[in-house]
């Protein structure tokens, strides 16, 4: 059975006159009654009593009418959502964050890009900065919002944003009471710190080399694995830590933060993708990202989507 053997049949049992409905069809009479026979004996049953001034249905075909109805509607609804996805106006599209970025840059990223394609599906998940990677090559998600970016050859990213760093401390600590902290000060606190992770300079590397570079030593009181967990513990008068500036969106009670005296070094965000992905949809947000931020292109492999891509994007 083929989505045309159904049309054919609709169009019978609306014009009720097999003549009438080859007329509106554009075919000939005969083959379309010979496809209305084949529907039949596909179906087993007939759907048509054939009378002297036409056809009326059967019981099964009246039943058949609305079965044939909802099929079409399904492939033309099918098809619809094809082409929107194939053009970047529709279609399912997963984003991973680090958890840091979820109350900084993606509170810049999502709701414009919503409006931008309203016919975009998204899915958000939360990645690990050890799995930034395998999510993306394992097709866990589609897009990575990361910071820093993940370092991988079939990885490509461009930079959209970077922040330096600020200290978070107790309102009552005695640093507390500095509009900028030297880092110089740091020299006998305690120090809430992150992780070093093996191939990723992250938070950690970042930070540890900014302390170096003032001769702090790296003696951590306390390593945590997430933002809010280091907010928590200088709350719990654990130490203080130094954390990325978007973390002031966070207001806690009991938590002030203050910005060095010293530039501070900068870490980068990005938005990465797989290098061979040519999905319109990975296109549509990475191009709405880079253009938001003013960002470059990026990588070489940027530059692998078809040229006609912009004017099949509609929106880009």
């Amino acid at each position: 059975m083929e989505l045309r053997h159904l049309r054919y049949f609709l169009m019978v049992a609306e014009t009720l006159h097999v003549g009438r409905a080859a007329t509106r069809l554009g075919i000939a009479q005969p083959p379309l009654s010979r496809q209305i026979h084949d529907l039949e004996t596909e179906i087993g049953t007939p759907l048509f009593h054939r009378t002297s001034r036409g056809v009326v249905l059967t019981v099964a075909g009246a039943v058949f009418v609305q079965k044939a109805v909802q099929i079409l509607a399904d492939s033309d609804e099918a098809i619809t959502e094809a082409r929107d996805a194939g053009a970047g106006r529709g279609g399912r599209l997963v984003i991973g964050f680090v958890h840091s970025l979820a109350y900084s840059l993606l509170p810049e990223i999502l709701p414009g890009f919503r409006q931008r394609h309203p016919g975009i599906a998204i899915s958000l998940r939360e990645i690990t900065v050890l799995d930034k990677e395998s999510a993306l090559l394992s097709e866990h998600i589609d897009v990575g919002i990361y910071r820093p970016p993940a370092r991988h050859s079939e990885i490509a990213s461009a930079q959209i944003k970077e922040e330096g760093f600020i200290l978070a401390l107790p309102t009552q600590h005695p640093l507390a009471r500095k509009r900028r902290v030297p880092v110089n000060a740091l020299m006998e606190e305690h120090l809430i710190l992150f992780p070093a992770l093996r191939g990723d300079v992250g938070l950690s590397g970042t930070i540890a080399s900014f302390l170096r570079q003032h001769g702090i030593p790296l003696k951590a009181k306390q390593e945590v694995g997430t933002i809010h967990t280091a907010l928590g513990l200088v709350l719990a008068g654990v130490g203080v830590s130094i954390v990325p500036e978007t973390s002031t969106v966070v207001s806690i009670s009991g938590v002030a933060f203050r910005p060095f005296a010293e530039p501070t070094t900068r870490v980068p965000s990005s938005v990465c993708w797989r290098v061979n992905d040519k999905s319109l949809l990975v296109y549509a947000f990475r191009q709405y990202v880079q253009q938001l931020f003013g960002a470059e292109g990026g990588t070489p492999a940027t530059t692998t989507i078809a040229d006609d891509a912009d004017e099949r994007l509609g929106l880009i």
